[in-house]
């Protein structure tokens, strides 16, 4: 099985991309949308950068923007895309949920971002929990290349239950992955994982959707952004937290 790159389709068998989570950490979803359909999130994105542009970005070389969900119809609609639902359904369970939502940026300059594993795995305590909690999507919105910022993993290294131990330090056995814009990478969210310089002369940008189980507590406020939204579908309400429990008084 080759991890770099795993053919599927919404609604088919996720076996091997399932694997490949539990086993290396991560995979390629291939051509998940068409390099014009990427094209088309991009320029999204990039009228909001040039709105939301501050001069700590400017400085910085790289940008988040956040509440995608409420900014454009295609972020919610590659958000709850069957391919990426079906497969975290498969391996989160039928009621997992969004965490965050958002895009990311990094500008002609950009240095290496330090190795790290996403939350909640930096909010626990050590050892870190065995299975699986969280899972990493990252939408390819530019084609991902060894010298424009692409992802770096430590394949195999969510088994360590541990943060890097090399934050800023290359990793001898890490890889990049590359791939065409409209591929779709997934990570565990244990997996150690950095972006690389960005030495080109062009901005490469992505959308990074965060899902986990529902016992978890998101890290940004979906729900908030779901009463934003006009009539939205009943996945999309799902996957906004709709049915998660909430706090609430317990009656003596």
């Amino acid at each position: 099985m080759n991890p770099e790159s795993i053919e599927t389709k919404a609604g088919r068998d996720y076996s091997k991309v399932i694997m490949a989570l539990d086993d290396i950490g991560y995979t390629i979803i291939p051509s998940v949308i068409s390099p014009e359909e990427a094209d088309d999130a991009r320029a999204v994105i990039e009228s909001l950068l040039n709105k939301e542009q501050t001069e700590n970005n400017r400085k910085n070389k790289t940008q988040r923007v956040g509440r995608i969900a409420v900014k454009h119809p295609v972020f919610r609609d590659l958000m709850c895309h069957p391919t990426i639902t079906s497969l975290w359904e498969q391996w989160l369970g039928k009621d997992m949920i969004c965490s965050t939502w958002t895009a990311n940026t990094l500008y002609p300059g950009h240095s290496q971002i330090g190795w790290h594993a996403d939350y909640p795995y930096w909010a626990l305590e050590l050892p870190w929990p065995t299975g699986s909690f969280t899972g990493q999507t990252i939408w390819m919105l530019d084609d991902f290349t060894e010298d424009n910022g692409a992802t770096g993993v430590v394949p195999y290294s969510q088994h360590r239950l541990h943060p890097p131990d090399k934050a800023d330090t290359w990793h001898d056995d890490a890889r990049v992955l590359t791939g065409q814009r409209g591929s779709v990478a997934v990570l565990h969210g244990a997996l150690w994982h950095t972006g690389l310089p960005n030495k080109t002369n062009a901005s490469r940008s992505c959308l990074l959707g965060m899902y986990i189980r529902p016992h978890c507590m998101a890290m940004e406020d979906m729900r908030g952004q779901l009463e934003e939204i006009e009539e939205p579908s009943e996945i999309m309400k799902k996957i906004m937290g709709a049915n998660q429990r909430q706090p609430s008084d317990v009656g003596c």
